[in-house]
């Protein structure tokens, strides 16, 4: 369940042609032109819905950082009104009656199965306190301090938090739905709009991890510190997964592939990593810490 060793498996995997999920032709252009913010649809006056007071953030994009400042006395989880906010595109409106969780794939018995809200509330409840941390939090002091330009928003250091995250166990879900001992990866992809970057369209964001994983302390939560799921932190329902970066934990999930084969995204290796600018010049995507 160590996730650099799960992605760099999936990567040598995906190299060598035994995993799925992307195009080998549009990883090698993004590693080629570095990642880039997506143009916001011009109608689009906020990806974000929830007020971003200058004395509680630091905005940057589609994005907003909470300053430290605004954390003394607050105890130690981070209030929802100035808890961090990573979007890749916008906050998307999701009708919580209508939405349905979809989970399919070939480590299953038998076809999809549709979870509704309501049903996920009336399984056994699970509480826990999880940070979440982007990936990307820290990336402006390549710059600052080791003069290194990168790509990708410019974070200090508020690009983490704490929550006390009320749902279901993930693994409670997946048997539900059938699972198998077929199963390989579990990958999660969320509602909001589809990353676009480099002229490139990623489709919506998702990550995969291995099936033992999401059967370990993966939530999906509705809740967060006591109250229901802020559309900006996923509502209706989020992954939330324990120990690994940020971009594990997908928003606004509509569905669950269980596949009986290694899933391969981009969010397993260009954006969570560098690359050494030697790497670069090869042309070789092996991960780099």
């Amino acid at each position: 369940m160590d996730e650099v060793a799960y992605d760099e498996r999936r990567l040598r995997q995906w190299l060598s042609g035994r995993a799925r999920g992307f195009s080998r032709r549009d990883l090698l252009k993004l590693a080629a032109l570095g990642a880039v913010a997506p143009a916001l649809p011009a109608a689009a006056a906020s990806p974000i819905v929830k007020p971003l007071p200058p004395e509680l953030f630091k905005v940057l994009g589609t994005n907003a950082e909470t300053l430290w400042s605004s954390l003394r006395d607050v105890g130690y989880h981070v209030p929802i009104d100035r808890f961090f906010v990573r979007n890749h595109t916008s906050t998307p409106t999701i009708d919580g009656d209508s939405w349905r969780l979809t989970v399919s794939g070939a480590g299953l018995r038998g076809g999809p199965v549709s979870f509704s809200l309501r049903d996920l509330k009336r399984l056994p409840p699970v509480s826990r306190s999880v940070t979440v941390e982007c990936a990307g939090n820290g990336r402006s002091y390549f710059t600052s301090q080791q003069g290194q330009t990168v790509s990708g928003t410019a974070w200090g250091l508020g690009g983490v938090g704490v929550a006390r995250w009320r749902g279901v166990r993930l693994s409670t879900v997946l048997r539900l739905a059938g699972l198998t001992s077929r199963a390989v990866d579990v990958q999660a992809a969320g509602l909001d709009p589809n990353y676009v970057t480099g002229g490139v369209d990623l489709g919506p964001v998702r990550r995969p991890m291995p099936v033992r994983k999401a059967l370990d302390d993966v939530l999906l939560a509705y809740e967060m510190n006591g109250s229901p799921l802020p559309a900006d932190h996923g509502f209706p329902v989020r992954l939330v997964v324990p120990s690994w970066i940020g971009i594990s934990s997908i928003k606004w999930v509509g569905s669950i592939e269980v596949s009986d084969e290694p899933l391969f995204s981009p969010w397993n290796t260009q954006f969570p990593f560098l690359l050494r600018p030697d790497q670069h010049a090869r042309g070789n995507l092996q991960l780099s810490a």
